[in-house]
């Protein structure tokens, strides 16, 4: 169907971020003299300025939210926008402590996650369809019955086709843009520091949210940080259950449940079926073995629901992971 797929560009970023953070870092915790960038750099061996942002990141040190970065979202769906701006404010203080800092799960406030989208009530938006210029899901793509993306694609036309007839009749497009579906595609910037991008990408990249919807956007911020300022951003994207390198356990038990049950008509998370479904004698093979092959995989028998879905989504989230996806080991060596 050629319809465009999300595309992230990195338009701008604090300097030098890891030394940044060094130099921040340092200055909090000791009477020496200011670090310069320009110092850190000619003095500080590189890996342990990488140490030290490598901690940042997996113990989720509010320093990090002294860097900050832009991103330009290019053909996302309003749909993903809607929950792109429910990552706004609060914050859980956690009762464990590192060093003299409290962990805290942000859930960044607007200075920490800001946007600035394109706007429909001045775009004239009747050539979104001709343009391909919305969301296609794969479900509906690929459905086995024709006549559902027939659907689909024919109500796109209607909704286009009813949008241009309402402007050239006069009406303003701020009032015509009603009309316009949640699939349609549009661009905004984000700007974001380390710990609010950290919350985004942990919080969306969990079996349970929609990977389709978001895979695309947040591996295209990862790759843009990776190969534009440095390698150790990919290890931002770990699953919400996952800190460090341990389970600490799944903050969606009732979908999981739902998804046992068939209330829910998609395959469970192996994470969950890891850790909290086989029986402790299976789990414990399954989440054990020290190479990295991975675990014992959770065999039909094992009454999983959907078996044969997990094992295949499985693999794509090896891939957006990084880790194996049956007990969370680390597979990337950066």
């Amino acid at each position: 169907m050629n319809n465009p797929e999300p595309k992230v560009t990195l338009i701008t970023h604090t300097k030098d971020p890891l030394e940044t953070v060094y130099s921040v870092w340092e200055s909090s915790k000791t009477e020496n003299p200011l670090m310069t960038v320009e110092e850190i750099k000619a003095t500080v061996p590189p890996d342990k300025v990488e140490e030290l942002f490598r901690a940042v990141i997996a113990q989720r040190i509010p320093v990090g939210e002294q860097v900050d970065f832009v991103f330009m979202i290019e053909n996302v769906s309003v749909s993903w926008r809607e929950q792109a701006v429910r990552h706004r404010i609060g914050a859980k203080i956690s009762p464990e402590r590192l060093g003299a800092d409290i962990v805290v799960d942000r859930i960044p406030d607007l200075a920490d996650g800001s946007w600035w989208s394109q706007s429909m009530r001045i775009q004239d938006m009747r050539t979104f369809e001709k343009r391909k210029q919305f969301r296609l899901p794969e479900t509906i793509a690929n459905h086995p019955d024709e006549r559902v993306l027939g659907a689909y694609m024919t109500t796109m036309k209607t909704i286009a086709d009813a949008y241009a007839f309402l402007v050239d009749a006069g009406v303003p497009m701020e009032d015509a843009r009603e009309l316009i579906p949640l699939g349609a595609q549009h661009r905004l910037s984000w700007k974001l520091n380390i710990g609010s991008l950290q919350h985004i990408v942990g919080k969306r990249g969990c079996w349970i949210l929609q990977l389709g919807i978001w895979g695309p956007v947040i591996t295209g911020m990862v790759e843009e940080l990776a190969t534009k300022v440095h390698p150790i951003f990919r290890e931002l994207v770990t699953p919400p259950c996952i800190k460090g390198d341990d389970f600490k356990g799944c903050i969606y038990m009732e979908e999981n449940r739902r998804r046992y049950t068939q209330d829910d008509q998609h395959a469970p998370c192996p994470l969950h079926v890891s850790y909290h479904h086989l029986p402790a004698e299976r789990a414990k093979a399954a989440t054990t073995r020290e190479s990295f092959s991975g675990p014992m995989v959770p065999e039909p028998s094992d009454n999983i629901p959907r078996h044969a879905e997990m094992e295949t989504r499985a693999e794509d989230y090896k891939k957006f992971w990084g880790r194996d996806p049956y007990s969370g080991k680390r597979l990337r060596v950066l």
